[in-house]
């Protein structure tokens, strides 16, 4: 496999990590978000209902700050950064 940046953030949300992405928008702008896949750091009420099966070529997580789920196409992910207190008070 290679080690992408796709399959970097498949990798550590699949460990329950959290990180920041930087990925490009469908309007064809850039935007960081944290984002997770851990339930421990998603409220009750936002946890899935139950699991379908999705296109393989999307990424899809909680979003930390917007409260929500998004998804966005591997070919549109641009870096990813582990979490960490440091870098959380960088993008406060």
């Amino acid at each position: 496999m290679k080690n992408t940046i796709a399959n970097i953030i498949r990798a550590s949300l699949s460990n329950g990590d959290t990180l920041f992405v930087t990925f490009r928008k469908k309007d064809g702008t850039e935007t960081v978000r944290e984002i997770t896949r851990n339930l421990t750091n998603i409220p009750a009420d936002n946890h899935p209902k139950f699991v379908r099966a999705d296109n393989p070529a999307y990424i899809t997580a909680f979003d930390i700050n917007k409260g929500g789920w998004i998804r966005f196409h591997q070919d549109d992910a641009l870096a990813c950064c582990s979490h960490s207190r440091k870098v959380a008070r960088m993008f406060a």
